[in-house]
């Protein structure tokens, strides 16, 4: 079970939203920290930008996955990702609670430099597996792509999801019918809420 995580204090990141990290994204990723990337995007969210709602391609785990294929298709020196083994489908499907292992244990699915930075600051925030240690998020889309990547829900099936005080719960299903509950902290999109917007966001919802 990970449990080297700290929770997101979104003052803390007031004012460290750096502009510069997009160019460093771009060119070297691999030279960003977590603590750098989680700044930027828990600092992204005291942006006006965002509270109008828009989320930058940098930020999108989907923008640097359709970016990089477009280079791999203009580029034969492309290095594509590595397909795992498909007993890895099979160990997880045995093993219900294993479904967020840690990341050293169950890497990545097939994710550029880009999008590893984005799995991993939010990676560093909790383990997803209860309200108290939900996965922390800037947006609704945000967990798709994590659960995309992470818990690859290709293979499984979103059978509900519901949202009280802030933490968005998705309730997934296997093969064989088994329900794995996987929790993701929204609150700070909830907090913002939306400029010249006049309906109002409720953090208390359920949906199937």
């Amino acid at each position: 079970m990970k449990t080297n995580f700290k929770r997101v204090n979104y003052p803390e990141y007031k004012e460290m939203y750096d502009e510069d990290i997009k160019a460093r994204m771009e060119t070297a990723p691999e030279n960003i920290d977590i603590e750098t990337m989680r700044a930027f995007l828990y600092g992204y969210t005291f942006t006006k930008e965002y509270a109008n709602g828009k989320i930058p391609d940098e930020l999108s785990m989907d923008y640097w996955e359709e970016r990089n294929l477009e280079i791999g298709i203009e580029n034969p020196n492309f290095e594509d990702c590595e397909i795992p083994d498909v007993s890895k489908y099979i160990r997880t499907f045995n093993n219900i609670d294993s479904l967020l292992e840690d990341v050293d244990d169950s890497p990545y699915f097939c994710v550029s430099s880009q999008e590893k930075l984005l799995l991993e600051a939010i990676d560093s925030t909790g383990d997803g597996k209860t309200p108290e240690t939900a996965l922390c998020v800037i947006d609704v889309h945000q967990e798709y792509e994590y659960i995309q990547r992470v818990v690859r829900l290709s293979v499984l099936q979103l059978v509900k999801q519901s949202v009280k005080n802030g933490i968005d719960c998705l309730e997934l299903e296997d093969f064989d019918g088994r329900i794995e509950k996987v929790y993701f902290d929204i609150s700070r999109r909830f907090e913002v809420g939306y400029l010249n917007q006049s309906t109002t966001l409720s953090s208390d919802t359920e949906g199937t």
